[in-house]
């Protein structure tokens, strides 16, 4: 199953466990992070994945503001970042923001109520994109189920 949509791209192959290869690439200060990750246990989870903090830009937080968004995000839980550097924290893992991005992929299958086996590229995605192929795989799991 796989979505694809300019640039970005999300692709799961059927696996006995959960993997996810997750590329992303950001303008620096964040740059380009590769992470594998194999969700062999709960502490692989609790230790790897779950401390990493959302992050944001400078630029964008007056404007979410103004939405009505980002009404969780405060200084100590989330990663601000400027056009040059981290204004706000020392990061957790250097690739924090990669593992971030694990973080939510993982969140959004969860949604599916029900154990993921399988293997996942992410090249560039976010939520629209889990999203998408969270509802893929409901569809593709109700036909089997008819």
């Amino acid at each position: 199953m796989e979505i694809v949509h300019k640039h970005k791209s999300l692709m799961i192959e059927p696996a006995e466990i959960l993997s996810i290869h997750f590329f992303l690439d950001y303008p620096p200060p964040i740059g380009q992070q590769t992470l594998d990750f194999v969700l062999e246990s709960e502490e692989a989870f609790r230790d790897q994945i779950a401390p990493a903090r959302t992050f944001g830009f400078v630029k964008d937080v007056e404007k979410l503001e103004r939405m009505g968004l980002a009404g969780g995000g405060r200084l100590h839980n989330i990663i601000l970042v400027d056009n040059e550097k981290i204004v706000n924290t020392e990061l957790r893992f250097p690739d924090e923001f990669v593992r971030h991005k694990i973080l939510d992929l993982i969140g959004d299958l969860y949604l599916l109520n029900r154990p993921v086996r399988g293997s996942v590229t992410a090249r560039l995605t976010g939520h629209t994109e889990n999203i998408a192929l969270m509802k893929k795989i409901q569809e593709s799991t109700k036909k089997k189920e008819r």
